[in-house]
């Protein structure tokens, strides 16, 4: 069997041929081919297709894996191009797969896909955020005197809040063609099992979890050495709800004085004066000026990217992870949180209700009250025997969601469906 994965990210191995930066975010694709190396078909030839800016793109082989790359300006992801049809229809033609799956509906290139009508048939959508309802909750109840206002930089690049919106709004058009024309998708939630059968009744949905980065398999949180510190994730955009975590801060400082959050993702805290100021988006700014509130600026961090590694000894050195969240599907985060036996505390929105059971495996408060998010953590610290019960309770949960072995047969078995097998 032949089948060729379509992903949004350049693949560390081939970006390390092509003498490019690879992205930290790469780290669930390689989660996914270690576990498939592992458990997976023993007559399964795998391709990797991928967006690259070069003007020439990659064609290659490295271990026993082929590569692809083709155009697309991934920083424009609201902008359908047709050439993407004639570039993917070449790879299609070259390597000839029985199955294509392509991970997520937020990029071109899965439109595109399903535009080369004789290969439509052959793809299966990995569904992962969704983006009509990012799109919905993209502004995240943020003032109106910081949604109207555009900081140089947003001028400068005409991505302002309101742009960002509207760029998410095209997303999730592109998004609504691309279910109404799909044949197969794979998903894992009550929430985009709902979001597909309304928009394609005859859609073929096959349940299927996660497999997550291969660290976070076999390590497990130490509910002895406990702390007060926070840690949270994807801070850079409205909709993740750093800002409600930010203003939960003052309210968890005044029962737990010695409490800390850690924010992995973009560092908006870095640099200092009017030139960096410049460079901040609008939802930066905002950012900055709550983290940089006397009540709660010295227990405050934003880390910059992490390589997963990294981010794995982050969460084991602390003591509560958090996803505050207006909508998720399935978020990784939260995943790797759960599977580490840390306390969780998250959002009852979109998919999150399907990941965990609420006060039983994680806390799940309402999107955007930051009272109730700090009581949830608060709980938390209050009662060491609560929270490692759940803890527990929700590491066990994972082992079964993020099953490596179960996860690979499972998608194996969805291959041979589509391909008549």
């Amino acid at each position: 069997m032949k089948v060729l994965w379509i992903i949004n990210l350049i693949p560390r191995k081939a970006a390390a041929q092509m003498g490019i930066r690879s992205s930290n975010k790469e780290g669930w694709v390689a989660g996914a081919l270690d576990a498939l190396k592992e458990y997976g078909s023993e007559d399964m030839t795998l391709g990797l297709a991928f967006p690259v800016k070069s003007e020439d793109p990659m064609h290659g082989k490295i271990d026993g894996i082929y590569y692809f790359g083709f155009s697309e300006d991934s920083s424009h992801p609201e902008k359908y191009d047709p050439a993407l049809e004639a570039s993917l229809g070449l790879i299609l033609e070259e390597f000839r797969p029985d199955v294509i799956e392509i991970f997520g509906t937020e990029f071109p290139h899965c439109l595109a896909c399903l535009k080369v009508s004789e290969w439509r048939d052959r793809v299966v959508i990995h569904l992962q955020g969704i983006m009509r309802k990012c799109a919905d909750v993209y502004l995240a109840d943020l003032p109106s005197n910081i949604t109207e206002r555009a900081t140089f930089r947003d001028v400068l690049r005409s991505d302002s809040l309101k742009k960002q919106k509207e760029k998410y709004e095209s997303r999730a058009a592109n998004e609504e063609e691309t279910i109404k024309l799909v044949k197969h998708v794979c998903g894992r939630t009550a929430f985009d099992k709902e979001f597909v059968s309304g928009l394609n009744p005859e859609c073929n949905y096959y349940s299927l979890n996660e497999t997550l980065r291969s660290c976070f398999y076999g390590k497990a949180w130490n509910k002895e050495k406990r702390g007060r510190n926070i840690v949270m994730t994807q801070g850079n955009i409205p909709l993740k709800g750093a800002h409600v975590m930010l203003k939960a801060m003052p309210l968890i400082l005044k029962r737990f004085p010695d409490a800390t959050l850690t924010i992995a993702g973009d560092n908006i805290l870095k640099g200092s004066g009017p030139v960096a100021a410049m460079k901040r988006c609008g939802y930066g700014r905002y950012l900055h000026k709550l983290a940089k509130d006397p009540a709660i600026r010295d227990c405050v961090e934003f880390t910059g990217s992490l390589r997963a590694e990294d981010l794995l000894e982050l969460y084991l050195d602390s003591d509560v992870f958090v996803l505050p969240s207006f909508v998720e599907n399935s978020p990784n985060s939260l995943g790797e949180a759960m599977l580490l036996g840390l306390p969780c505390v998250a959002c009852e929105t979109g998919g999150i209700p399907s990941m965990a059971k609420k006060d039983e495996e994680a806390l799940l408060v309402p999107p955007g009250d930051e009272k109730a998010l700090a009581e949830a953590v608060i709980k938390i610290f209050e009662n060491e025997e609560f929270a490692a019960n759940l803890a527990m309770a929700g590491r066990k949960r994972a082992m079964l969601t993020f099953d490596r072995q179960a996860n690979i047969k499972m998608l194996m078995w969805i291959y041979d469906q589509i391909c008549g097998k």
